[in-house]
């Protein structure tokens, strides 16, 4: 429990804050866009990076962006993404040349009602035959089963007289 005591009211804090660093530094990471600026992708792999937190980093000598991200434990390693940076030099040329390539296409054609139904009563045909195969395939396999079982009873009456015999 911290008590005041008016004696030590004069006294300064022994550690000061240098307030004009601190707002240089979120200055410089809000004018930087939240990157921090790396020499190479060896300095971004060292970054150190707290657990459960994600960095991006730009390259300052070449066209590259990384990112490294850590687990919630220490034990994890770290996820490390390259990306590399592509200028596109006339964006709306671009988007033309999108355009371009779409009118090409055939016209867009929409399904409507009247396609929909004959689909529909095919689907329902295909369905009630698959029904009627599937009931000649379970009265094949009942018949195949009794055959078999009947086989089976007459080769062990067969072998059962004759042993008898014997």
């Amino acid at each position: 429990m911290a008590v005041y005591n008016p004696m030590f009211q004069n006294y300064g804090n022994p550690y000061p804050i240098n307030q004009q660093m601190m707002n240089q530094t979120s200055q410089f990471q809000i004018q930087n866009g939240g990157f921090i600026s790396v020499a190479s992708e060896e300095d971004a792999r060292r970054y150190p990076v707290a657990p459960g937190n994600s960095v991006t980093f730009k390259n300052e000598n070449a066209p590259y962006v990384y990112t490294k991200t850590m687990g919630f434990s220490q034990l994890d390693r770290p996820l490390f993404e390259k990306f590399r940076l592509v200028k596109e030099e006339d964006i709306k040329a671009c988007d033309e040349e999108r355009n371009d390539d779409a009118s090409n296409d055939e016209p867009i054609t929409y399904l409507v009602q009247e396609d929909l139904d004959p689909l529909v009563k095919d689907i329902k045909n295909i369905q009630t035959k698959i029904k009627e195969i599937d009931s000649v395939l379970e009265g094949l396999k009942s018949s195949c089963e009794s055959s078999v079982k009947q086989t089976t009873e007459t080769k062990a009456t067969s072998k059962t007289a004759s042993k008898g015999g014997k």
